[in-house]
């Protein structure tokens, strides 16, 4: 098993969840954009991308998704079929799609695409965007720890790199619970989140 990545990015989902599981693997960093293996894994040739035994996945939540299913033992994960599955489903689809993509199409343009192809006309968009979905998810943690039967999962590990993602881009102001959550996260002992300074309030 190989992971193509690194952290901070996406990468660090998979990192953690191997990590939490005790799995063994080899870490692909070192100019990993120019491996000649990367794009039989991603065809794009962006990262993570993961190779097992010699077949790729290339998209974070499934890879992390893949490998607590491997490892019931582990506890991670709830069974296929359960409400507990299907609210892990619900959770990180809607971390992915209703919160990270906004932050993404941000942070993308800022950093990743030359001066003339940069929008920043969409940058308060996309955090006004972002923060009303995000007040859902500030509505779940308000009397929980954690997302699935207030138990850490891979869930977490999915929507919480979400959400360290966009407090680093300066999104969770205000959001007492999230901040609390990924400080929460962050005191893991394997967690793979890399320190930030959090604002949270203090008694």
């Amino acid at each position: 098993m190989r992971l193509f990545g690194f952290s901070p990015t996406r990468t660090t989902r998979p990192m953690w969840t191997l990590a939490e599981l005790g799995m063994d693997y080899e870490a692909v960093t070192e100019d990993v954009f120019k491996h000649p293996e990367l794009k039989k894994y991603h065809p794009l040739g962006r990262t993570p991308a993961m190779d097992i035994d010699g077949k790729g996945l290339f998209e974070s939540a499934a890879m992390c998704t893949y490998l607590a299913d491997l490892n019931p033992d582990k506890e991670l994960i709830s069974p296929s079929g359960t409400w507990e599955r299907a609210m892990h489903d619900q959770w990180t689809s809607f971390a992915l799609t209703e919160m990270e993509a906004w932050g993404w199409s941000t942070f993308r343009s800022e950093n990743l695409m030359p001066d003339d192809e940069r929008v920043p006309e969409m940058y308060d968009y996309n955090r006004n965007a972002y923060r009303k979905s995000a007040a859902a998810l500030e509505m779940a943690l308000a009397d929980s720890d954690y997302l699935i039967n207030n138990k850490f999962s891979v869930t977490d590990i999915i929507v919480g790199w979400t959400c360290h993602f966009t407090t680093r881009l300066g999104y969770n102001d205000g959001f007492d619970n999230i901040n609390a959550y990924v400080e929460r996260l962050m005191a893991r002992p394997k967690c793979a989140l890399p320190a930030i300074e959090l604002a949270l309030p203090r008694s």
